[in-house]
Formats: structure tokens, C-alpha cells, sequence
């Protein structure tokens, strides 16, 4: 579902919210549209009221158990299916009976035990190949399209590790790796502009490649990194300046 920065299908899509993830009604706009925030980060921003299914307090305070943890869950219907995105929340499943909107369905997919996800490099580089060549999209979070910071979001909510929406943002977050050639895989490397803003993040799989989400190539790529920034390896040319190194786990 897309989030919206006003409340209008023609505004800029700032993010998304996967099936399942749980948000709050902050105000209705005119013409059926709502200004929600998202209890997994506390993002904000505008939906259509159509677009959500109203849950008891005590439903909406529940962690999900499961999440969906591959590119192929579905759920079938009687009368068709439902794709869910790598990242869904899986609510009130038993088994493999998934109950939606008053329906019963079957999921057929992977999914993990939300309390039990543990980060490890492996893991990290593991859940980020997934996303591998998935298309740019700026406020996307899914692998039909995705946004830089979306890409590190996701990637660490499948290794259950909670960090917030935007790249100046998870920057706030983890502890300095003061030195590139000390980074391991899972640490983020962010990027400024000349005002020195953070407009860029990727996953370092080592101290010399990095895996990001970007315009310029239009996708989720793997690239080279140094002290400087990243080097597009299909444009041969630098892209981003590197500001600082950050770790989480």
C-alpha cells in the first residue's frame, strides 16, 4: 500500500505498508483519504481509508508472529490469490489457514518466527540477495520496486533488527565503524551531498563492495566502495561520497 505525502493519488509516494504491518489513524482528510503512522517506525503519511481493516487495541498491540520471509508467499482463495511481499506481517495464522477479511485462505510460502530472528553476516548478505537487481523506486519497499534506505529497512526487519525509514534517519542509529577498512558485512555506509544532507545508504557485504538500491543504475546493484564512496562498476564512474560507516548488530 502506498503512503502518500498529501492526501491524493497524483502526491509523491514518500514509503509503503507491507500487508499485515499495523498503523494508526492520526486524522481523516477529505474525499476518504487518512493521515496514518505506522507503528513499526512511526512513519507518517496519507492512505485511503479503503486501503485499511479496522482491528481491536488489543489485536493492533500483538507483535505478529510470523513473517513472510521469501518472494513467493502467497495465499489462495476460492477465487483467486494474494501475493504477500518478503517483510509482510502474517497475523492470526494457524497452520497454514490464513484468515483475511472475513475469508479463510491457504498460504503457501516461507516464514520465519518473528522473535527468533537473529542477525549474522551471512544472513544479511543472504536476505539482501533477494532484492538484487529489484527496480529503483523512490518510497518503494518491495522487490517490484524499492528505495535505498526501504532496501536496509527490510533487509534488517528479515534479521530482526528494527531501524527507522529514511537514510538520515538509520544514520541517527548503531555505532561508528571508524575506519572502512574495519567495516564487516551487515554494516550501512551513508552517503551526503554538497550541503552535507545524508541522501544514501547501502549494505556493505565487505570493506570493498557495497549492495544499494539506486537512481543511477536503477536498481539494487553490487558495487565498489572506498574511502571516497562507491564506484558504479556498469557505469565506471563515482556516484556517491561516503560520509560515515554505522553498525547495528
Amino acid at each position: 500500500m502506498p503512503l502518500r505525502a498529501e492526501p491524493s493519488h497524483r502526491a509523491e509516494q514518500t514509503s509503503q505498508v507491507l500487508f499485515g504491518e499495523n498503523v494508526e489513524i492520526l486524522e481523516l482528510a477529505p474525499n476518504e483519504w487518512a493521515r496514518i503512522k505506522t507503528a513499526y517506525d512511526e512513519y507518517t503519511g496519507f492512505c485511503k481509508i479503503s486501503q485499511l481493516q479496522t482491528i481491536a487495541l488489543k489485536e493492533y498491540n500483538k507483535e505478529s508472529k510470523y513473517i513472510a520471509s521469501s518472494n513467493n508467499d502467497v495465499v489462495h482463495f476460492e477465487e483467486g490469490q494474494m501475493w504477500l511481499p518478503m517483510g509482510a506481517e502474517l497475523r492470526g495464522m494457524n497452520g497454514n489457514s490464513f484468515p483475511f477479511m472475513g475469508k479463510i485462505g491457504k498460504y503457501k510460502g516461507k516464514k520465519e518466527l518473528f522473535h527468533q530472528l537473529q542477525p549474522t553476516c551471512e544472513n544479511i548478505i543472504k536476505i539482501a540477495q533477494h532484492y538484487l537487481h529489484a527496480p529503483y523506486q523512490w518510497g518503494g519497499k518491495t522487490i517490484a520496486g524499492i528505495d535505498c534506505s526501504g532496501f536496509s529497512q527490510l533487509v534488517f526487519k528479515l534479521n530482526g533488527i528494527r531501524i527507522q525509514r529514511d537514510a538520515y534517519q538509520q544514520a541517527q542509529q548503531g555505532t561508528t565503524v571508524d575506519f572502512l577498512q574495519n567495516a564487516k558485512a551487515g554494516d550501512l555506509a551513508f552517503f551526503d551531498n554538497a550541503e552535507e544532507k545524508i541522501t544514501h545508504v547501502g549494505i556493505l557485504l565487505n570493506a570493498h563492495t557495497i549492495m544499494h538500491a539506486t537512481e543511477t543504475s536503477g536498481k539494487v546493484v553490487i558495487d565498489r566502495i572506498d574511502n571516497e564512496g562507491i564506484i558504479s562498476v556498469s557505469l565506471k564512474k563515482r556516484t556517491h561520497q561516503l560520509r560515515f560507516v554505522k553498525r547495528y548488530f
